[in-house]
């Protein structure tokens, strides 16, 4: 199951709404949505607020190919900008 199917089920089955999870995380509900729908994907640190939020561990949460990609998509760009810096 991907991260969006994971969140959104996660958020169901405690009862809260995006608005809810915005709330707590101080992010926007739009944020929430994009997330929900695959659009985007929260930083380290809100992927460990959202784990605490839901009592999972933050590998049950991301462990999908696709987001692993984004992840390694994202390390692998600022490795260039590194470079490019140095």
């Amino acid at each position: 199951m991907s991260f969006p199917n994971k969140l959104k089920q996660c958020r169901t089955q405690r009862q809260m709404t995006q608005q809810n999870i915005a709330d707590i995380l101080n992010v926007s509900r739009k944020t929430v949505s994009g997330w929900e729908n695959g659009r985007s994907y929260p930083d380290v640190n809100l992927l460990i607020s959202i784990s605490d939020i839901f009592y999972i561990s933050v590998d049950d949460l991301i462990r999908d190919d696709r987001m692993l990609s984004y992840y390694a998509e994202k390390e692998s760009q600022n490795n260039k900008a590194s470079l490019v810096l140095y």
